[in-house]
């Protein structure tokens, strides 16, 4: 027997069983194991271990990844803490036999960690290909002292997810009916109709025929635009159509225009069409300018901070040779994000514009679909039914993310940063050196740096090289532009790919701090969004801290 070791244990327990006084908590000397939250400390996905009310815990470990789409990919991340006084060694991370290959370590796995409170954080990627329940289990093996050794434990973390239909499309009509009013025999009355696709996952909205339904007068109802058919609408965009109605006597005529789809629940729907022949001004709302150039498409394709121009010049009066001597203009709907008026709202023409860290600017600020309606008054003082004009702003570059905010008091800064997370540098799109006079890093355009208001802050990229882009969002502490700070804001970030929508999320930012949403991985031409939700403090001269 080894004298000397009994007596210092002998010791130990003799100033162990004497401190009654003592205050500092037992260190431990031996190395311990528990599974943390990387961007929540109080937070652990286990849910028993070490003690009962300790928060690091290691025992009946789980996490769901929910439904993922088909194509698409979500990473989930856990820390391995070690709260004690020596180094933790990991002699195996791994899944247990017969995991689904969907399942997959995303960057390293830690081998030794430190004492300390802050651990190493492990990342995994959940990447369906096919639809169904995917389950696997990570084993992890350590000397840790809190495992129990006779049974050869191990901590073991349960992983579920699901991999969800890839193609979901949900058509909608905007308006679900065209009702023309009162429209002058012989003139030409307008309604404008967007056909949406409010998509679950990516995947594209194939109308396959247009037509109108038996009894409706073609003599009298039509289709301006045109649009051949089949065509395809993609996720959370849509296509706006121009339908007309020629009263040719003075009465009421009714008909339907006829949608089919590949929308799994709605293969065909009807819009009903109304129209009243009347001696009374016809009103024309249409696009007539782009960005200062002209416009005669009947449905123009339009990208988010265009400069559209409105214009009422072709309405007409309810008699020949009379003259339209009012207009008033008014925006019907738009974006939730969406914060742009109309300049002239009585105007002959009329634009839209937002406010920015710039002043006014002239645009349309967010994607997404604006209606428009216009009431005419004649000379005569008779008023026209309200006619409309749709626009939908849909990104048309290879990568285009959109920021906005619900709190004015507030600067909020859009960040993307290529093949890695080093924030305010050379391979980081920001403010500091992205805007359109700073230079573009890699092909990369921050078209707007907004210090307060509502946003929003684009970044756009025509051409994508393959390679990894983080979306980075920081609430920068104390506010700016002279807008005051606030405490918290919901920001939402708008990911689109190819004039796609593939990620819509909103998330709540407090000063000071930032947030990671997603990475967008370019392989072999093909982009994908992968979901990263990260919360955690970042790094940068001009990010967190």
């Amino acid at each position: 027997m080894n004298l000397a070791r009994v007596a210092f244990a002998f010791s130990a327990l003799t100033l162990a069983m004497s401190c009654d006084d003592c205050t500092d908590p037992i260190q431990r000397v031996s190395p311990v194991i528990s599974i943390g939250d990387p961007f929540a400390s109080d937070f652990s996905i286990c849910q028993s271990g070490l003690n009962a009310e300790d928060t690091n815990k290691f025992r009946d470990c789980a996490y769901d990844f929910g439904e993922v789409n088909v194509g698409a990919a979500k990473v989930f991340s856990f820390t391995v803490k070690n709260p004690s006084q020596v180094a933790l060694n990991i002699t195996s991370l791994e899944f247990d036999a017969g995991f689904d290959n969907a399942l997959a370590f995303d960057g390293p796995k830690p081998s030794v960690v430190l004492a300390g409170i802050d651990g190493e954080v492990v990342s995994v990627r959940f990447a369906p290909v096919v639809e169904g329940v995917v389950t696997g289990t990570i084993r992890i093996k350590s000397d840790a002292e809190n495992l129990d050794r006779d049974a050869a434990e191990d901590v073991l973390i349960t992983l579920t997810a699901t991999g969800a239909s890839r193609c979901q499309p949900d058509i909608e009509i905007l308006p679900a009916e065209c009702n023309f009013g009162d429209v002058g025999v012989g003139s030409t009355g307008f309604c404008d109709i967007t056909i949406n696709n409010l998509c679950t996952s990516s995947c594209d909205l194939l109308v396959s025929d247009l037509g109108f339904s038996p009894g409706t007068n073609r003599d009298v109802f039509g289709v301006q635009s045109q649009v051949p058919v089949p065509f395809a609408i993609g996720c959370g965009t849509g296509r706006t159509l121009r339908l007309f109605a020629k009263p040719t006597a003075a009465q009421t005529f009714n008909g339907a225009l006829t949608i089919d789809s590949f929308d799994p629940d709605e293969a065909k729907l009807e819009v009903p069409l109304t129209v009243r022949g009347a001696e009374a001004p016809t009103c024309v709302a249409r696009v007539s300018r782009i960005n200062n150039v002209p416009n005669t498409s009947v449905s123009p394709e339009i990208e988010p901070l265009d400069d559209v121009e409105l214009s009422a010049s072709e309405s007409t009066a309810a008699v020949a040779g009379g003259r339209i001597v009012g207009r008033r203009w008014v925006l019907l709907d738009q974006p939730p994000e969406s914060s742009a008026r109309l300049s002239t709202p009585d105007g002959e023409t009329t634009r839209f514009n937002f406010s920015s860290a710039a002043g006014t600017v002239s645009g349309l600020d967010v994607a997404g679909t604006f209606l428009v309606g216009l009431v005419v008054t004649d000379d005569s003082n008779l008023s026209s039914t309200q006619c409309t004009v749709a626009l939908n702003a849909v990104p048309r570059g290879g990568l285009n993310v959109q920021l906005t905010w619900d709190n004015a008091a507030g600067d909020i800064d859009l960040h993307l940063s290529q093949n890695g997370t080093t924030w305010c540098s050379g391979s980081d799109c920001y403010y500091g050196n992205c805007l359109i006079a700073g230079g573009r890093p890699w092909g990369s355009e921050l078209q707007i740096d907004d210090l307060c208001g509502f946003g929003p802050e684009n970044i756009n990229m025509e051409n994508v090289a393959d390679g990894t882009y983080t979306v980075g969002v920081d609430f920068f502490s104390g506010g700016g532009g002279g807008c005051g700070a606030a405490a918290e804001t919901t920001v939402t970030i708008r990911v689109f790919l190819g004039g796609e929508l593939r990620y819509d999320e909103p998330h709540l930012l407090r000063s000071g701090e930032q947030w990671l949403p997603v990475r967008i991985e370019r392989r072999n031409g093909v982009s994908s969004v992968v979901e990263l939700n990260d919360s955690s403090a970042q790094n940068g001269s001009c990010f967190g801290s």
